[in-house]
């Protein structure tokens, strides 16, 4: 009986607690506008989505820094009808809510959609979720779209459909290259057995102008001969590595570097400077399992 008592007092609290400061719609005229905007998408023209929007309109799509105009999305839109064959169709079983705050006589509209464009040419198929929220005001006029999908996806899926096919992504940071640079500040400190540890016991090494491949305990061979050669090492680095991802063939990691080597040999003092490109690629495990050394005389 006590606990029911508790319950009962704490139910008011929960009350008291909401607040409510707008009403939801499944059906509105704000979003008869947006789904007009669609038709006009698909088959309309520039004048009649012009019509749908304000002039002074902002459009925002995925990583835009600065809203777009109506005037860029009336071009993108003509760019689309040209090049693909679209249709913009509710994402079942989602349906749109529409939103109208206190006090104001515009609403939001958000619905979950599937955007489909087939190219005109190649007949290949770009595809995907498309999420979009807009304002239209009293006068049924939208003043705002916030647009929301996968940009990589869909840029990739246009690019294939127009016969160019991305195979990979090219990064100017990240944790291989810092390994890289780890690898080349071992070899100049001498320090071999650090060096030899971020790379797979069964790698292949590789040098232009020598026939025939190296395993690691070779490799080692001639590292030690150049430490032993040189009283200072230094690679001056020349631009800046690349970690590119391959997607092709299961995935796999390569970085390509660009150097300087400056040697002083040991004996002589004489200090000589070569110019040297590495590429090394990484395993699952992410040692190197291959190095290419190309070294300008």
């Amino acid at each position: 009986m006590k606990k029911v008592i508790v319950l009962a007092l704490c139910l008011p609290l929960v009350t008291v607690a909401q607040k409510k400061s707008g009403v939801v719609y499944s059906e509105h005229p704000a979003y008869d506008v947006v789904t007009q905007s669609y038709r006009v998408w698909e088959s309309g023209t520039e004048e009649e989505l012009r019509a749908l929007y304000t002039e002074d309109a902002k459009i925002w799509d995925p990583g835009s820094e600065e809203p777009g105009t109506i005037d860029e999305e009336v071009n993108l839109m003509l760019w689309w009808q040209k090049n693909f064959d679209l249709t913009i169709t509710n994402m079942d079983p989602a349906s749109p809510d529409i939103i109208q705050y206190k006090g104001e006589k515009g609403a939001w509209t958000l619905d979950w959609m599937i955007w489909t464009a087939i190219n005109k040419e190649s007949g290949d198929t770009v595809k995907g979720p498309l999420h979009t929220a807009n304002y239209v005001n009293e006068d049924g006029k939208i003043t705002m779209t916030v647009n929301y999908y996968d940009r990589e996806t869909i840029s990739a899926q246009i690019q294939e459909s127009f016969g160019v096919h991305r195979n990979g992504r090219v990064f100017d940071e990240h944790p291989f290259i810092d390994m890289l640079n780890e690898m080349v500040a071992a070899y100049s400190e001498g320090d071999l057995d650090k060096l030899q540890g971020y790379f797979a016991e069964d790698a292949d090494f590789y040098r232009l102008g020598h026939d025939g491949k190296y395993n690691l305990e070779e490799r080692r061979a001639q590292w030690e001969a150049g430490v032993a050669s040189t009283s200072e090492r230094k690679l001056e680095q020349s631009g800046y590595p690349d970690a590119i991802w391959y997607a092709r063939d299961g995935g796999s990691w390569v970085v390509y570097s660009w150097w300087w080597a400056n040697n002083t040999n040991a004996e002589t003092g004489e200090t000589t400077r070569e110019f040297l490109h590495m590429t090394h690629s990484f395993n699952d495990e992410g040692k190197v399992d291959q190095e290419i050394i190309y070294m300008a005389n």
